[in-house]
């Protein structure tokens, strides 16, 4: 359907995503053929936002870097805030990359030189992306690369990533360890993700693979970087070593810029690959029951499968680091539409998801001390379920002291009818829950007497809802399956 917006007749829907929309356009003014981004309507409403999104969008409107898609206009017009940018007709990197699979070193050692170009221009503007991400990577004609979504950027030293409607920009495949705190962030954030983008173009596969969000942001936190020769042999230890100091946890022990990341990608082309063992196939990583958490002091480390305390022998320590983020938008079409920029800390939303089986635990009642309960004080009040076997269903949860209650009370909002409650003092170990010693609030249906009950409720709420079971014999790092048999 055509319709019209200011001066831009709007001739059909490129992208839609969770900050808002992306449509072909006809620009009167200036006749020429532009793709709109127009935000979501809450954008709007919230001022600081607002004055932010115009004074970055100028910032990233400046960058005349040929692998940065360019800005033509931004603003807003009837209320509606909305960016103007050219239309570059392309292939989505993320749609070739699952069609083809992995891609020959050399051609992706040259792509990602291309984005490290677009990354350190922006960065000497002082803009940093937070979003790069294979869907934000349009691959023209002759192989010309571009990184789309700059309007979304964010000024270095700006902390955390939630805007005052509570949503955030990135993608949790690809975030840098530190994004997941509310410290201010640099450049670096997007040397990291490069560096994942790096390794799935080498690989076709994301770095991390998780049953459930907390288990991405577990990984990216305490497993150590992926090796690219563990999937394909033949790459050898020169890709290993890029792919390790790009991701590195500290930002410190990371390519100080973009660029240089994509230099030592040229270089690794040309070291001959080592002998490789065939490859290791890698369970998925879990959140952390509140039990399995050990005392820094202890040399212990949880296993992320049984929830019990392993030894050094077992598991290999990783430092403890801050948790928390929230919602994450992906990008879709020939210019993505990602979520906006974000002030605060992270709160997941329809956290965990449903796994294809039932995962029970050991049979025995976790050894958990249930911490004091802590309402935030909303108009809904805090519900703690009987722990008595029966089910409830999970739509949203937080992690971020900070923003517990704005976030809880969105969740709320968009669920109405739901209740939350603080999972350290449900009383019941199947819920009892923390990622790296940060409490969770979770945002729920229910309880409901039976597991058909609880089912057809998360298939009428829809999403990544998922079920639980209040006993204290289910893993509380799993979901209830409501796949039938």
């Amino acid at each position: 359907m055509v319709w019209q917006f200011g001066p831009y007749r709007m001739e059909g829907l490129i992208a839609s995503g969770g900050m808002g929309e992306v449509h072909r356009a006809y620009d009167t003014r200036h006749d020429r053929v532009v793709a709109v981004k127009l935000l979501a309507d809450r954008a709007a409403t919230d001022e600081e936002f607002r004055e932010r999104f115009k004074r970055e969008s100028q910032a990233a409107a400046r960058l005349r870097e040929p692998h940065v898609i360019p800005i033509h206009a931004y603003g807003e017009i009837d209320g509606r805030l909305y960016l103007d940018m050219r239309l570059v007709e392309g292939k989505d990197l993320s749609k070739t990359l699952a069609a083809q699979g992995p891609m020959r070193p050399s051609d992706a050692a040259d792509l990602i030189g291309q984005i490290a170009g677009a990354l350190d221009a922006a960065h000497a503007e002082g803009l940093v992306h937070r979003d790069v991400k294979p869907s934000n990577v349009v691959v023209g004609t002759g192989g010309f690369a571009y990184l789309i979504d700059f309007g979304i950027a964010r000024h270095t030293g700006a902390s955390g990533d939630i805007t005052g409607t509570g949503d955030t920009v990135g993608t949790l495949a690809y975030m840098a360890p530190e994004r997941f705190g509310s410290a201010p962030v640099d450049h670096r954030v997007d040397v990291y993700s490069l560096a994942c983008v790096f390794f799935q173009c080498l690989t076709g596969s994301k770095p991390f693979t998780a049953q459930n969000a907390l288990g991405l942001m577990y990984a990216h936190l305490n497993h150590e970087p992926p090796k690219p020769s563990a999937v394909r042999p033949e790459l050898g230890d020169a890709f290993d070593d890029v792919i390790a100091k790009g991701m590195a946890k500290n930002p410190d022990e990371r390519f100080a810029s973009a660029g240089e990341l994509a230099t030592a990608a040229r270089r690794a082309l040309n070291v001959p690959p080592t002998k490789r063992m065939a490859p290791v196939h890698v369970e998925p990583v879990a959140p952390q029951p509140i039990a399995a958490i050990a005392p820094p002091h202890t040399g212990t480390h949880p296993s992320p499968h049984t929830g019990a305390l392993a030894s050094p022998h077992t598991a290999a320590a990783a430092p403890a680091r801050t948790g928390g983020r929230r919602r994450w938008f992906i990008a879709a079409g020939v210019v993505g539409v990602a979520g906006l920029v974000a002030v605060g800390a992270l709160v997941l939303p329809r956290l965990g998801g449903p796994t294809p089986r039932t995962s029970a635990g050991s049979g025995t009642t976790a050894n958990v001390t249930a911490a004091p309960v802590a309402d935030l004080g909303l108009e809904t009040p805090l519900s703690t379920p009987a722990c008595n076997g029966g089910y409830i269903v999970i739509v949203g949860s937080a992690v971020t002291p900070a923003h517990y209650a704005t976030a809880v009370q969105q969740f709320l909002k968009d669920n109405p009818g739901s209740k939350y409650l603080h999972a350290p003092s449900t009383g019941c170990a199947s819920l009892r829950t923390r990622l790296n010693g940060a409490d969770i609030y979770s945002v729920f249906y229910g309880p409901f007497q039976t597991k058909e009950k609880a089912c057809g409720k998360r298939a009428a709420t829809g999403g990544d809802s998922f079920v639980r079971r209040l006993d204290n014999t289910s893993a509380p790092d799993r979901a209830i399956s409501c796949q039938p048999g």
